[in-house]
């Protein structure tokens, strides 16, 4: 059986929520699906990127607000891929904004040009455009 999937969202937890939500709407510029507050233990949003989406969840201040099965440590040794067009364009527009930069853009041997960033939580999005 194959397995039909709409969008692949990536979903994380944060200690650092709200720095965290600003970086991807006002930094970034990441169009905002949709998000919550239900009180303070109960804190996400979903930002669309093309056809995939990363959700921040705001980590649960108590133990037993925790969902079993979720791991709430912070990632590591994880990172996003965003295929992108204008790669030296969109470069340029987050340098210029502030947006920390973690690798400045070149041309990788397997064809792609690309650059990375880091977000609050130390997570690595890398942007890349396909040059062939």
């Amino acid at each position: 059986m194959k397995i039909i999937a709409a969008n692949l969202r990536f979903t994380y937890s944060t200690d650092k929520y709200d720095e965290t939500y600003d970086f991807y709407e006002n930094k970034l510029n990441f169009n905002l699906g949709h998000s919550w507050d239900r009180n303070e233990n109960e804190k996400g949003a979903v930002f669309k990127i093309g056809e995939g989406l990363i959700e921040i969840l705001k980590r649960p201040i108590e133990d037993n607000k925790r969902h079993i099965g979720l791991d709430y440590r912070a990632p590591q040794g994880v990172f996003a891929g965003i295929q992108v067009w204008d790669i030296d364009k969109l470069f340029e527009t987050y340098k210029s904004n502030g947006v920390p930069i973690k690798e400045n853009i070149f041309n990788q041997p397997w064809g792609h040009r690309s650059f990375y960033v880091e977000e609050p939580n130390g997570l690595v999005i890398s942007f890349y455009e396909e040059q062939f």
